[in-house]
C-alpha cells in the first residue's frame, strides 16, 4: 500500500501546490499540509478572523509550523495576513524587524489554550532569547518609543530616554 500523496493547499482558495511551495500565488497566504483538507470543516464553514481569537502575528515560517502542528492536533484555523499593531497583547511582533509580509493564525477561543502551549514553544525554538525574556517578564517596551528593554534598564539605547 502506497502513502498518500503529500501537497499542500492554501487555505483562502483550495488550491494544491507541490509539498515545497510555501505561500500561494493567488493569495499570498502561507500554506497548509493536505491533511488539513480532511478536516470536516471546511474553510469556507470557519468563522472569519473578526469572530476567533489570535494566537500569533509573524512571519511564514513561523505561521507554517504553528499551522502544521495544531492542524496534526484536529484544530481548524485561519491564516490571514496581518499587521504588527493587530498582534495579541503581550506579544512583540516588532521583533521580527521590517518584515513586509506579515500573517495572523486565528482558532476557536476552546482551542486558544492548545495553540498558545504550541506557540510558546515554536518561540522557544525561533527566538529563545525573546521567549525566555517575556516568560520572565523581563522585557518592557520604552514609553517614547516602544524599543524594548530589560526590567531594570535606566536608559532607553534606542533613543536615549533616562528611565530612571
Amino acid at each position: 500500500m502506497s502513502a498518500p500523496p503529500q501537497f499542500k493547499i492554501c487555505p483562502e482558495c483550495r488550491v494544491e501546490y507541490r509539498p515545497d511551495a510555501e505561500v500561494c500565488a493567488d493569495c499570498r497566504v502561507p500554506l497548509v499540509h493536505a491533511n488539513a483538507a480532511l478536516a470536516e470543516e471546511t474553510l469556507a464553514d470557519f468563522p472569519p478572523a473578526s469572530e476567533l481569537e489570535c494566537v500569533r502575528v509573524a512571519p511564514v515560517a513561523w505561521m507554517e509550523a504553528l499551522a502544521q502542528g495544531l492542524q496534526e492536533r484536529g484544530v481548524t484555523l485561519r491564516v490571514e495576513r496581518a499587521r504588527a499593531e493587530d498582534a495579541p497583547e503581550g506579544q512583540r511582533a516588532d521583533i521580527f524587524g521590517d518584515i513586509a509580509q506579515l500573517f495572523g493564525l486565528y482558532v476557536r477561543s476552546e482551542d486558544l489554550e492548545l495553540a498558545r502551549e504550541l506557540d510558546a514553544s515554536i518561540a522557544a525554538q525561533l527566538v529563545p532569547e525573546e521567549s525566555e525574556a517575556l516568560e520572565e517578564g523581563e522585557v518592557e517596551d520604552c514609553p517614547a518609543c516602544g524599543a524594548a528593554l530589560s526590567a531594570d534598564a535606566l536608559e532607553c539605547g534606542d533613543c536615549g530616554l533616562s528611565l530612571g
